[in-house]
């Protein structure tokens, strides 16, 4: 019991999407954002609205996390011989320093990913960051009493 209890405290301070998989059983997109291997933040995303942070040189960084649309994932589909892909979010970085704030990069990188961006490149090079910057994304798929796979020994 106490292990039990020790397990599931530690989940329980993890990120939050782990905290719903347990709590609820919902799949919880999160970000948790580095600069040159320190944690710096981390949030979970509840709409596309833009998640605000200033890096530690200063820099004002906006970033917009969505879910791939159905179109995005035709398009891929149409150009390969493959039946399915990972599931995959778009990935905005913002300049909010500036009225309106001015795009740096879009891409498009793997819902539990890492990706890399700054001006030593990654995902997308974006020498205006100053920061080397990583995002680790995660979003879980959970697995309760009633969704265990047929694999599962």
């Amino acid at each position: 019991m106490k292990r039990t209890l020790v397990v599931l405290a530690t989940l329980l301070t993890m990120s939050g999407a782990y905290a719903n998989c347990i709590l609820d059983g919902s799949r919880t997109q999160s970000v948790a954002l580095f600069v040159e291997g320190r944690q710096i933040d981390r949030w979970d995303i509840a709409s596309s609205e833009t998640h605000r942070v200033r890096l530690p040189q200063g820099f004002e960084l906006g970033l917009q996390i969505e879910p791939a649309t159905a179109e995005k994932y035709r398009e891929i589909l149409a150009k390969t011989k493959w039946r399915s892909v990972a599931e995959l979010v778009k990935i905005t970085l913002l300049d909010m320093s500036t009225v309106p704030p001015q795009e740096l990069s879009t891409t498009w990188g793997g819902a539990n990913s890492k990706q890399g961006f700054g001006p030593r490149g990654g995902a997308n090079g974006v020498p205006k960051l100053i920061d080397q910057i990583e995002l680790w994304i995660q979003n879980p798929v959970c697995v309760g009493t009633d969704s265990i796979p047929a694999n599962a020994k």
